[in-house]
C-alpha cells in the first residue's frame, strides 16, 4: 500500500514538473492588434508641430532609450526610413533623461521627430500596452496599426512588411 501511494505521488509530482517546464509557450503579445486605429488627435500638441502626413506615407512610432543597446542599433535604420520620404518616424523616449536623449540625437545626427518629455508622451502611450523597448508600431496613412514589432527593427523588416 505504501509503495503504491509513493508511486502515485511521484507520478503526480512528475506530471506537475513536466507541465511547468514544457508549458512555456512563447507568446508574441501584440501591443495593439492590427487594423486598430491609434488616436493621433493630440500629436501636434505632443510634438509641438503641425503633424500632417502624405497619403502615400506610413507612420512609424518607436519607443526607445539611450541606454537600450537594441535601440541604439536600430536608429540608423529608422533614420534611413525617414530619409526616404515615405515614412514619418516619431521616436518616443521612455525611462530616460532628456539630456541624455538630446546628446544622443546630436551624436547620431537624427533628423526625425523625437518626443523627449515624459509628461508629453504619457497620455499618448497609454493608448497601447508595451512590454519593453524597443517597440515599434507601423501605421498606415489612416493611422491603423499594420504591425507591432517587439525588439529591434531593420530597414528591410519595415519594407518587407509594407510591400
Amino acid at each position: 500500500m505504501l509503495k503504491r501511494n509513493f508511486i502515485l505521488i511521484a507520478l503526480i509530482v512528475l506530471v506537475g514538473i513536466v507541465s511547468v517546464f514544457f508549458d512555456n509557450e512563447t507568446v508574441d503579445e501584440e501591443i495593439l492588434p492590427s487594423n486598430q486605429k491609434i488616436d493621433l488627435s493630440n500629436i501636434n500638441e505632443v510634438l509641438d508641430t503641425n503633424f500632417q502626413i502624405a497619403e502615400e506615407s506610413y507612420v512609424i512610432i518607436n519607443l526607445w532609450a539611450t541606454w537600450c543597446t537594441p535601440c541604439i542599433e536600430e536608429v540608423g535604420y529608422l533614420q534611413e526610413l525617414h530619409d526616404t520620404g515615405n515614412f514619418y518616424v516619431i521616436g518616443l523616449l521612455v525611462d530616460d533623461s532628456e539630456a541624455n536623449a538630446k546628446e544622443f540625437i546630436l551624436e547620431q545626427n537624427l533628423t526625425y521627430q523625437n518626443v523627449l518629455s515624459q509628461d508629453k508622451i504619457e497620455a499618448f502611450i497609454t493608448q497601447f500596452f508595451w512590454s519593453g523597448i524597443p517597440t515599434t508600431l507601423l501605421l498606415d496613412p489612416n493611422f491603423e496599426v499594420l504591425h507591432t514589432f517587439n525588439g529591434p527593427v531593420t530597414y528591410e523588416m519595415i519594407l518587407d512588411y509594407v510591400s
